[in-house]
């Protein structure tokens, strides 16, 4: 007889018996799959241990020197030198009341430039992105102290091969290229003769009558204070548009600087040269430059630069020769300058610089032909920088010059630009 209560317990037994049986099969493959687990994370720690104590140890100079990483001011750093590269793009276009009279249009304007000018001509108006630069520097710690590099470029390089029908392909030229180690600067860069806090806020940077504005090789010695510095240099010489000279120039400059603004004075001794093969002499001339910035109200500053002496390729882009030839000798060319620049901020982001500038040569009247002998230039612009990386601007420009004949040549501009920095 069919007994579904005793059925059903010998399938419980049976059941567990089973169970019974595979118990300890079961716990033998879970022990194996956590040891194995475990293993190999005992495997990982094992290997990041290893890579910690490779990036502890001590490096040699080959490992070190192929390390690439970023540094903490945002260069990048190869062994023990860091990298920086920098720049700017920067596109201008300018509108002049009339054109020059060898058909070309000039990014910058200059003296020789101006003597071009043709007042028989109509408006004229050119783009450009010539002022466009790179560069980059390094900085590498050599014996307890910093060993500074710096090497930059625009494209206002060559140009008689450039054209303006498919690409405006203006050649490079080199602006500085310098080495510093603690004290001592050698190589090419800003003429110790050359103070930038007296230059302002332009877009015709540097274009100014009295600029003074050089950029040549050198080996400067610079002596810090408390306050301010002292600076002596030798640089390359150049007068008269001739390589006749036999002696550097010797530049000294003394800068006082602080919260309430900055005054600084540079004088310079030159040798002129004249050895063309038939006539040599030679002259002793002096030149001297004193330039201040002052802060005014709020964030607004004034700027003041005074020029004297044999200045000639020093001031004004060369608007006056560094000396003349009679006769067999030579004599240097004396001329004075003068500018001011105040800069207002209307907001943060935007503000203006009004600028005049005046230059004039000594003795006008011993002069002859198209010597120079008055320069003047008048500036007034509104700059944008909606953040650090980006400037616009517009910018009205007046230039005034009069050479020893008489003649007169005059040149309105209007100015935009837009600055993109890298």
């Amino acid at each position: 007889m069919f007994n579904p209560i005793r059925k059903n317990a010998g399938a419980v037994a049976l059941v567990s018996s089973l169970a019974l049986l595979t118990t300890p099969a079961l716990a033998q493959e879970t022990g194996a799959r956590e040891a194995s687990e475990l293993q190999r994370q005992i495997d990982v720690l094992q290997r990041e241990i290893e890579t910690l104590r490779r990036d502890l140890a001590p490096r040699t100079a080959e490992e070190e020197a192929g390390l690439v990483r970023r540094s903490p001011d945002g260069g990048i750093q190869v062994g023990n030198t860091t990298l920086r590269f920098s720049g700017y793009v920067k596109a201008d276009l300018s509108l002049s009341n009339n054109g020059f009279s060898n058909g070309r249009n000039y990014e910058i304007v200059t003296p020789s430039a101006l003597k071009t000018l043709d007042d028989n001509q109509g408006n004229r108006v050119n783009l450009g992105a010539r002022q466009s630069r790179f560069g980059f520097g390094t900085s590498t710690p050599v014996a307890g102290d910093t060993l500074t590099t710096f090497v930059s470029w625009d494209f206002y390089g060559e140009d008689t091969a450039a054209n303006e029908f498919v690409s405006h392909g203006y050649a490079p030229r080199l602006r500085e290229a310098y080495g510093l180690y603690r004290n001592l600067l050698i190589g090419q860069t800003w003429s110790t003769f050359t103070d930038l806090n007296g230059i302002g806020e332009l877009i015709a940077f540097g274009q100014q009558a009295n600029v003074n504005f050089v950029r040549q090789t050198m080996v400067r010695y610079t002596m810090p204070f408390d306050g301010g510095m002292f600076q002596v240099a030798i640089e390359n010489p150049e007068d008269t548009g001739a390589d006749h000279q036999d002696t550097p120039d010797m530049i000294a400059r003394l800068t006082f600087r602080g919260g309430w603004g900055h005054v600084s004075a540079a004088g310079i001794a030159r040798r002129l040269v004249l050895d063309d093969g038939v006539d040599r002499d030679t002259e002793w001339a002096d030149a001297y430059s004193l330039t201040a910035r002052f802060p005014t109200i709020g964030r607004d500053d004034i700027r003041l630069q005074v020029n004297y002496g044999n200045l000639g390729r020093y001031m004004g882009l060369r608007a006056y020769p560094d000396a003349v030839v009679d006769s067999g000798e030579i004599a240097g060319v004396d001329a004075w300058g003068a500018s001011v620049f105040y800069r207002h901020y209307w907001t943060e982001q935007l503000r203006s610089t009004a600028a005049y500038s005046v230059s004039r040569i000594r003795d006008a009247d011993t002069y002859s032909g198209t010597t120079t002998t008055h320069y003047d230039s008048a500036f007034l612009n509104l700059m944008w920088s909606p953040s650090t990386a980006m400037t616009y601007g517009i910018e009205y420009q007046y230039f005034d010059l009069e050479v020893a004949d008489g003649d007169t040549f005059d040149l309105t501009r209007i100015a935009l630009s837009a600055q993109f920095n890298f």
